[in-house]
């Protein structure tokens, strides 16, 4: 029996991952561990011996990988110059025949970096951030891929009843990073030759291989070729060392050119040198379908909000509102993707009350304690949800539920997460890692609601 409108099942979706343990402020995908729990010696992670072996790939000469893979991006584009300037003054030489290639990814891998099987999670692939469906495709088979360090890919037989014969091809290995965050495409538009595609680079996960972004992509036509958005506001702030967390364009009619991206800091980011005091998280909002981007300043009772990282941003077609999620200040709606307003009820009843999540959070104090949201709607139905995680006076991550709001955000009802926390594994489920990876998806099921909730589990 499918559920009613309003009593959406609830899917959820559980990856497992093991990464080594920093701050915090630098790691979510860090392991959580309340202090007040005792754990036995045998099971604590061997911190050291983790981050010797993980960064041991990773750091050449003192340099992450991303930066590296920046410099020889460039290289490799003085080489071409060069060479094209070459063959311009001898045309008589002989072009040196570079042969095809053949990509064999992405597959599953073995997990065991022990070698001793401590580590051994099985076969394994890598992170997908973003995922996004052509609706110029109405076959629903024109589909888009982003991956954590994987660059874009697409598949034009997506929908195929066997998975087996699903075909993906790499559309942006020439691009300056391969970090990808977010991807969003312009609605309207029906021919998949011509669609808009834009990709936010830079993983804001904060894991300690979240690798930090340089721009917005840009595609007119299908991922064939893509453009570089490296800044804001005419370039007085820079898009380097943030990460797309996600993004969402208008459907209403006459503008969907208004888009909407949610920017946070990556890890890499902060500490190879990228973010500075001039690097500025948050919302920042096109008008042209993603040619060129303005931040929006967020004003709360009682002043200019400080800035602090934006974790989700989706559009409620039927409300005709965009909706946002800022750290430690709750969520937010705006009319036209630029003037945001804090909503006067935040689901979480007591968690995010005025009194307990006051709206002007000055300097970034803290005095909010929601940490990471996300934000889904139903298309055609006023119809949304929301889950979010905080941290509470002892630094231990806490699930405020998942809300659902069918009255465009003004009021909210707690959903059931029974399935969730009770899953029958003996560590517990639920979000322990939920600060580093949180995901909520609505997908209509004629008059139902399937709802698709993945979480992270905390593994000994």
């Amino acid at each position: 029996m499918r559920p009613s409108r309003f009593l959406p099942s609830i899917v959820p979706v559980a990856i497992a991952c093991v990464l080594s343990y920093t701050p915090l402020a630098q790691s979510q995908g860090a392991k959580q561990v309340n202090a007040l729990t005792s754990i036995p010696d045998s099971g604590r992670d061997h911190i050291k011996e983790r981050n010797e072996w993980f960064y041991r790939g990773r750091v050449v000469h003192g340099f992450p990988s991303a930066e590296l893979r920046g410099r020889a991006y460039q290289s490799k584009v003085n080489l071409r110059k060069q060479r094209a300037a070459s063959l311009m003054q001898s045309p008589s030489q002989t072009s040196f025949s570079i042969g095809s290639w053949i990509p064999l990814g992405p597959v599953p891998l073995a997990s065991d970096a022990s070698g001793n099987g401590t580590q051994d999670y099985h076969q394994v692939a890598g992170r997908a951030s973003a995922v996004a469906v052509d609706p110029a495709d109405s076959s629903g088979n024109t589909v888009f891929v982003g991956g954590a360090q994987a660059g874009i890919w697409k598949s034009t037989n997506a929908a195929a009843s066997n998975a087996n014969t699903v075909t993906w091809n790499p559309i942006s290995d020439d691009q300056a990073t391969l970090s990808i965050g977010a991807i969003a495409i312009q609605p309207g538009n029906s021919d998949p030759n011509k669609t808009v595609i834009l990709a936010a680079t830079g993983e804001a996960n904060n894991s300690a291989d979240s690798y930090f972004g340089l721009g917005i992509l840009r595609s007119t036509n299908g991922g064939s070729s893509w453009s570089l958005v490296n800044s804001a506001n005419n370039g007085a702030l820079s898009f380097s060392g943030l990460g797309g967390t996600r993004m969402a364009f208008s459907s209403a009619p006459n503008q969907t050119n208004t888009v909407v991206s949610a920017m946070a800091i990556s890890s890499e980011g902060v500490i190879d040198g990228i973010v500075n005091s001039g690097t500025t998280r948050g919302l920042y909002t096109s008008l042209n379908a993603g040619q060129s981007w303005t931040y929006n300043a967020l004003v709360d009772p009682g002043g200019a909000t400080d800035e602090s990282s934006a974790t989700s941003v989706v559009y409620n077609a039927a409300a005709g509102l965009f909706f946002a999620v800022i750290r430690y200040h709750g969520f937010y709606s705006s009319p036209d993707g630029v003037n945001w307003t804090r909503l006067a009820n935040q689901p979480g009843g007591a968690v995010l009350s005025t009194s307990a999540c006051p709206p002007q959070s000055a300097s970034n104090n803290y005095s909010c304690p929601i940490y990471r949201g996300e934000i889904t709607a139903v298309p055609t139905r006023n119809e949304m949800y929301v889950w979010y995680v905080y941290v509470n006076a002892y630094g231990a991550t806490v699930d405020g539920g998942i809300w659902q709001s069918v009255n465009g955000g003004a009021s909210w009802t707690s959903i059931s997460e029974n399935g969730i926390t009770n899953c029958g594994d003996i560590l517990g489920c639920g979000i322990e890692q939920g600060t580093y990876d949180l995901a909520l998806l609505a997908v209509p099921n004629g008059g139902a609601t399937d709802l698709y909730a993945e979480y992270r589990l905390t593994l000994p």
